[in-house]
């Protein structure tokens, strides 16, 4: 797994790309650590890089989900590929998180 973090007009955006499973989801809580220690107001995950998510990988966004909804810091996700958007849709997390098209779709969203 391959991460970036950037920061814009108060909000993180990390962008994730390769595969989010058991090896790599340690990697990823401690990149969205990371994004939001810049305390920005809301983070955005890009995930339009990713190209597999496991079990492993779903624990860790919803993990990441919790802590935000705790500290009452919106949290969305783009850029979903057909794969990975599937596993969203079986696992329920299209429903119970923010899910936007892309950036742009997020930027104007919120």
């Amino acid at each position: 797994m391959k991460w970036e973090i950037e920061t814009r007009d108060g909000q993180g955006l990390l962008k994730v790309s390769g595969r989010l499973d058991a090896t790599t989801t340690t990697e990823f809580s401690q990149a969205a650590a990371q994004a939001l220690a810049g305390t920005p107001a809301r983070l955005l995950v890009d995930l339009s890089g990713l190209e597999f998510i496991s079990s492993a990988g779903l624990r860790g966004v919803l993990l990441l989900a919790k802590s935000c909804q705790k500290d009452g810091r919106p949290l969305g996700f783009c850029g979903l590929r057909p794969l990975v958007e599937d596993v969203f849709k079986i696992s329920g997390f299209m429903s119970i998180l923010k899910i936007f098209p892309d950036q742009a779709a997020a930027a104007d969203g919120w």
